[in-house]
């Protein structure tokens, strides 16, 4: 990995604990003030298995909680404590899995914070129930993957009506995602350039988009075009203004995710593409994402770590206003077998969860790259020597961090097809998590 300086301001430096040998999670409880039994929910820990070496433990003590007693329900302690129920599952995620309250339970009421932050989450509509109730209150906005364009102008439908249902249950935007992608996260340049080029063919899909907006239920749009050819870049930017004028007009949002690959971005090398700053202007919000597919790049890779957002940001920000931005954060893990060939060796997709439960039952310790703020660690299987990269809290607090110091809209979370506790605690506990303004307003 290139070695590029990565400059922040830290901000909660002693609410990580990295595992070291000897300790054990009684006795970091114990140090820092917290409840064994917060620490090993706050981190989705096992009693009774060790964590790795250098592994990543949040340690972060609620401003205000609750002791639950007999006879209480969620309702009637929102209530008391002057909160809303939203706001108790999303700071409290552990009790959506439950049917009934623990007496003796301690539940979060606050944290100590009164910053507030926009998160959008990708979901495809296979996520399980459970995994989208715990996350919902969590959201801002979920883009629902994947309304697929066709060279005409056609969409083809997804079975999307309970998902969207259940995000205005729990008061979060739904957005239509409408992209060239397929399931492989490839980009159909047939689709895109018909599109971009064609005014007859946008009539017919803008009209398609509207349409299916206000029969679905939706809130907003998500243009999400891959692998575009340099010469439609142009009219790309013309296709989403075009949009965006015509849906704000019947007040819907638009959200456009760029990826640094299709304006062919590059860290450390002059760019003076005006496209950024063509896509700022003509939608309401942009997204800077990186998919991370099954098939795993190690450039790929890089351009989700903090150090690459930052220097993204530092050119992005001239060309696009702060407040529009939102930063992708990425939460897929790979494991590479090695060699590694660049755009030849293919590595196994795994959850953040998975790779360090991995670690866990390999015994092997997990390493920190410093620059790069992402842990990573070596383990050998029937001769082959693996690497395996992935993110943790102190990777999801460089990133937030990145959002805060440049002001920037908030984050949008790829994926949320499952729950990983420090992913949702590191927001939560720093962040009160703003809902749409029209769900505001309609009250």
């Amino acid at each position: 990995m290139k070695s590029i300086a990565y400059i922040s301001k830290k901000r909660n430096d002693n609410m990580i604990h990295v595992f070291q040998g000897g300790e054990t999670l009684s006795t970091i409880a114990e140090q820092n003030n917290i409840s064994l039994l917060r620490l090993i929910t706050d981190n989705n820990l096992t009693p009774d298995i060790t964590p790795s070496i250098g592994q990543a433990i949040m340690i972060e003590p609620p401003g205000r909680s609750y002791i639950v007693k007999e006879g209480d329900t969620i309702q009637g302690i929102a209530e008391d404590n002057g909160i809303s129920v939203l706001q108790l599952l999303r700071l409290n995620p552990s009790i959506t899995d439950k049917d009934s309250l623990t007496v003796g339970e301690e539940l979060v009421i606050s944290y100590d914070t009164d910053k507030e932050i926009n998160i959008m989450g990708y979901t495809s509509v296979t996520i399980q129930e459970p995994i989208l109730r715990k996350t919902l209150p969590s959201l801002t906005y979920l883009t629902i993957l994947n309304y697929r364009v066709d060279p005409l102008g056609n969409l083809q439908n997804i079975n999307d009506s309970q998902i969207i249902n259940l995000a205005l249950e729990y008061e979060v935007a739904p957005i239509m995602c409408v992209s060239n992608m397929t399931d492989a996260g490839r980009g159909s340049y047939a689709a895109s350039h018909s599109i971009f080029n064609n005014p007859e063919v946008q009539d017919k899909l803008i009209f398609n988009i509207l349409y299916t907006m206000k029969t679905k239920g939706y809130m907003g749009v998500n243009l999400s075009f891959v692998h575009l050819l340099t010469e439609d870049l142009p009219a790309y930017a013309e296709f989403v203004r075009k949009v965006t004028v015509e849906l704000n007009q019947e007040n819907y949002v638009v959200f456009v995710s760029i990826t640094p690959n299709a304006f062919k971005y590059r860290p450390g090398i002059g760019y003076d593409s005006p496209y950024y700053a063509e896509m700022g202007s003509a939608a309401n919000y942009v997204i800077l994402i990186t998919y991370l597919w099954q098939e795993g790049h190690i450039s790929d890779m890089e351009q989700t770590t903090p150090w690459y957002l930052k220097q993204y940001l530092d050119f992005v920000v001239t060309q696009i206003p702060a407040e529009k931005i939102m930063l992708g954060l990425t939460r897929i893990a790979y494991d590479w077998e090695l060699p590694y060939i660049e755009n030849e060796s293919l590595g196994a997709l795994l959850t953040n969860a998975s790779a360090i439960n991995l670690a866990n039952q390999l015994g092997v310790d997990i390493h920190y790259d410093q620059t790069s703020q992402t842990p990573f660690y070596y383990y050998t299987e029937s001769g082959a020597r693996h690497y395996v990269w992935f993110k943790d809290a102190r990777t999801y607090e460089a990133i937030l961090n990145l959002v805060e110091v440049y002001g920037l809209h908030g984050v949008a979370v790829w994926n949320i097809m499952y729950y990983y506790t420090q992913t949702w605690l590191a927001i939560n506990s720093h962040y009160k998590v703003k809902r749409y303004d029209r769900f505001i307003q309609e009250m």
